[in-house]
């Protein structure tokens, strides 16, 4: 069958807009909470970040279980785990199955979300390559507020009623499954993992070291990320200016910046070029400073906004440097982020709760202060590396 090249597009984008609803319900903390006082706070929090934790086995596994039943197959059996573990905790009650069915959900996400990166790289190339995985990342924040803001609206009914929003995966099931042509497993390999053995010998260790430089930076950027996501709507209610609908928008215009930015992806990589990390480090630096010391929900709303702009820059900037350079076996390395990803969204909160006790810290606006600060240590650390980059250059320019 003929595929029309928007029509197929729109399908494989379609997976993507999945990718971040597991923090969806995040806003729903504190009515979560209520309705369990037999669970600590962090343990209700787990319920938001335990998907990462089996989004990241998922993500290792994916490649594996895509060779043994192909690809689309992988991706369809996710989207199809997705929609069911997701709307189950909104007919369920039990504290246990949430945190189960939580867990299939990330892994239902683990399964297709690393694998949309590889057909990505096997139906594109070059400068389109660059604006659909921009526009991956675009879909990714869509998806983000979109069930956000449906769960947001739900949560006027009752605490369990923000569950229903994940039927929005259902769509996705059959965009991808009727419009995404089956694709030989083979054929993928030939061309995500070509001259396997002659680039392992080029240039190991310096594709090592980059390569663990991401996972690490990553790692650090999603616990400092996620803990704006797991605290903001516990510091707006604390601080008596909102209540829980003026926190589920908050993640709203989270979404919304995370659209804007993957939309104007390949401009922004355009425009700012080697300068692309600096910015957006110094973006969500920002905005956490800004929602810190916010007493109005508008504040709050634009560093929220901020936020989303500044990372759903930093996400794609990386998987475009993996996958437009030299390294082997990209699909194995763009999984390797994303591990490094889930793993620090997933210990989140037991990081947040240590640095609290640890550092003494009883107000939230502290916390987010020294969120703000981390970030603007990334920010002068991607400058001076930047610095150094061009020294270097200019010694060898001389050189020569």
């Amino acid at each position: 069958m003929k595929q029309n090249k928007g029509i197929l597009k729109i399908a494989i984008l379609s997976g993507s807009i999945l990718v971040a609803s597991a923090a969806a319900i995040t806003a729903n903390i504190p009515s979560m909470a209520a309705a369990m006082p037999e669970q600590s706070i962090e343990s209700v929090e787990m319920l938001t970040t335990i998907s990462s934790l089996f989004l990241m086995f998922a993500v290792l596994m994916s490649n594996f279980i895509a060779k043994k039943i192909g690809y689309k197959q992988t991706i369809m059996t996710g989207l199809c785990i997705v929609a069911i573990a997701g709307v189950l905790p909104a007919v369920v009650g039990n504290f246990y199955v949430i945190l189960i069915a939580r867990a299939f959900l990330g892994f239902g996400i683990g399964l297709f979300n690393s694998l949309l990166v590889v057909m990505v790289n096997y139906f594109y190339e070059g400068n389109e390559r660059s604006t659909v995985f921009g526009l991956q990342s675009a879909c990714e924040g869509l998806g983000g507020v979109a069930v956000t803001f449906i769960a947001g609206q739900l949560m006027n009914i009752s605490w369990q009623a923000p569950f229903y929003a994940y039927l929005i995966a259902i769509p996705s099931v059959f965009l991808f499954g009727y419009f995404v042509p089956k694709v030989e497993t083979k054929f993928i390999l030939e061309k995500t993992e070509e001259h396997v053995e002659y680039e392992i010998k080029k240039n190991s260790s310096n594709k090592f070291l980059m390569i663990l430089g991401y996972v690490g930076l990553i790692f650090i950027i999603a616990i400092l990320y996620m803990t704006m996501g797991i605290k903001t709507a516990a510091l707006m209610l604390n601080s008596g200016y909102a209540n829980l609908k003026d926190a589920s928008l908050v993640f709203v215009f989270v979404g919304v910046g995370a659209v804007l930015s993957g939309l104007l992806f390949g401009r922004i990589l355009v425009w700012l070029r080697k300068y692309t990390l600096f910015v957006s480090f110094s973006c969500m630096a920002v905005s956490l400073f800004l929602i810190g010391i916010s007493n109005h929900t508008f504040f709050t709303v634009l560093g929220g906004f901020l936020l989303g702009f500044g990372f759903r820059i930093t996400m794609p900037y990386l998987i475009n440097s993996i996958n437009t350079s030299d390294i082997t076996n990209k699909s194995l390395v763009t999984a390797l982020l994303l591990v490094g990803y889930n793993l620090g969204v997933f210990i989140t909160p037991y990081v947040s709760l240590f640095v609290q006790n640890s550092m003494k810290i009883n107000n939230l606006r502290e916390l987010f202060y020294l969120d703000g600060m981390f970030f603007v240590f990334l920010a002068i650390g991607a400058g001076l590396f930047l610095l150094k980059k061009q020294l270097v250059c200019e010694k060898n320019l001389i050189e020569e």
